[in-house]
């Protein structure tokens, strides 16, 4: 895959999500103090949303501590290492970074889990009228937005065997 085309000689969309490493960090820390202060004030709400997500139904707790780590990488070391730290969201966020992005299959889950939250809280919760509306044109987006626009990775298997394939050819 040299100049962004497969072997057909098709282009190939590139990987634009980001893995950062301890050096990465340092150098995208803001030296403008109101900037990091508002990249930990919006760190700091992802990561509430998050915490939130583990015992909220329907409310997503990955993208959320995804997004902490981001803002937290962008304006503190110290706050990032501890949330890569962290036994619950720790992993996750180093799964993405190991995968760099989210399998298949585990967007079908995530696009089903939301689709019965969307379908209960429309249909059970929600009385009618507008609201319901736009509760399921939310679905609809946060669906499209989860398959199409969130970086697909390949499973474990695949990965190692790959990286397998690439030592044995070196």
């Amino acid at each position: 895959m040299e100049n962004g085309f497969n072997e057909h000689n098709r282009p190939v969309a590139r990987d634009i999500s980001i893995a950062l490493s301890e050096k990465k960090v340092n150098s995208e820390i803001k030296k403008n103090r109101i900037t990091r202060g508002l990249y930990i004030a919006g760190g700091t709400l992802s990561l509430v949303l998050a915490t939130l997500g583990i015992v909220v139904p329907g409310l997503p707790v990955t993208p959320l501590a995804l997004l902490a780590a981001f803002l937290y990488a962008k304006s503190s070391e110290k706050l990032y290492n501890r949330l890569i730290d962290n036994k619950i969201l720790g992993p996750r966020i180093k799964n993405y970074q190991r995968r760099k992005g989210i399998t298949r299959k585990g967007k079908l889950g995530v696009i089903a889990f939301m689709s019965i939250m969307v379908s209960f809280s429309s249909f059970v919760v929600v009385s009618g009228g507008a609201l319901r509306w736009v509760i399921l044109s939310l679905g609809v987006t946060g669906s499209i937005v989860v398959w199409f626009f969130v970086p697909t990775a390949k499973n474990d298997r695949a990965v190692t065997s790959n990286d397998n394939k690439y030592k044995s050819a070196s």
